[in-house]
């Protein structure tokens, strides 16, 4: 009896002490932890040296940085990254931004930019994308020759950088320049002003020499297409420019009026 008591008082002495080594193990393991992060931050270990910015060729990286409002020798771990990426698409410009971390120092900030494709002639200058977005002029030079759309001075509802334009005409003008930008790029280039005109008409401006292209009530993209058709048919001998002005308002025909020499 006595033998199965003492048995018993070591088997249990036994599991108390495997229980303690188990406690200490993982004290011990946190405290090496603890202490890890510890020292790694006492020695800057996960400091920002470097900030990776890809994908913007509007906003500089200047801009880019000040947005995001993330300085060098800040701790990468510290990062709030939803509140950096949100800081970040409070620009127009920014359509979408990813910001994440690269062990142990490195801070990656991938941007999705607006582009723009047009400007709008209304109490001041102004951009717009594909989408109908208004965005204000960058700091930089967009590099670019871009059409203006204008006969909306007098509009009197307020445009915002970062919302669509609230305007149904402008926005019918602005799909049917996106659609042209990629199906009729030779065209496109040639046109540097789309006036809206009286009775939902418009006119047409070149770059060289300004001559007036008359649209009538039909479909814009329908008499971009007429026009592009004739540009082709002039097979590089003459341009669009050469005429003193060209009339599509009537029906299944263009009158060209040539320029006096």
């Amino acid at each position: 009896m006595n033998k199965s008591v003492e048995k018993q008082s070591v088997s249990l002495l036994k599991r108390l002490l495997e229980i303690l080594s188990i406690t200490i193990g993982i004290t011990l393991f946190g405290l090496l932890i603890q202490g890890s992060n510890t020292w790694c931050n006492y020695v800057e270990l996960f400091d920002i040296t470097e900030i990776n910015i890809i994908g913007n060729t509007i906003l500089s990286n200047q801009e880019i940085l000040r947005l995001a409002n993330v300085h060098t020798d800040t701790s990468l771990r510290s990062i709030n990254i939803p509140a950096v990426q949100k800081r970040l698409e409070s620009n127009p410009y920014v359509k979408a931004a990813a910001v994440s971390r690269e062990l142990p120092n490195r801070l990656n900030v991938l941007i999705s930019e607006r582009i723009p494709i047009c400007y709008i002639n209304h109490n001041s200058l102004l951009l717009l994308d594909k989408d109908g977005i208004i965005l204000p002029i960058p700091e930089q030079a967009i590099g670019t020759n871009l059409p203006v759309i204008s006969g909306f001075e007098n509009d009197s509802v307020d445009y915002y950088p970062g919302f669509y334009v609230p305007n149904q005409n402008i926005l019918n003008i602005v799909e049917t320049i996106s659609q042209a930008l990629i199906t009729m790029p030779d065209l496109f280039s040639q046109i540097s002003e789309i006036h809206y005109w009286k009775d939902d008409s418009c006119i047409l401006y070149t770059v060289k020499d300004g001559t007036p292209i008359f649209f009538g009530k039909k479909k814009l993209s329908e008499q971009l297409d007429i026009l592009a058709h004739f540009q082709n048919r002039l097979q590089g001998k003459r341009n669009l420019s050469d005429y003193q002005y060209l009339d599509l308002r009537w029906e299944k025909q263009i009158v060209a009026k040539e320029r006096r020499s």
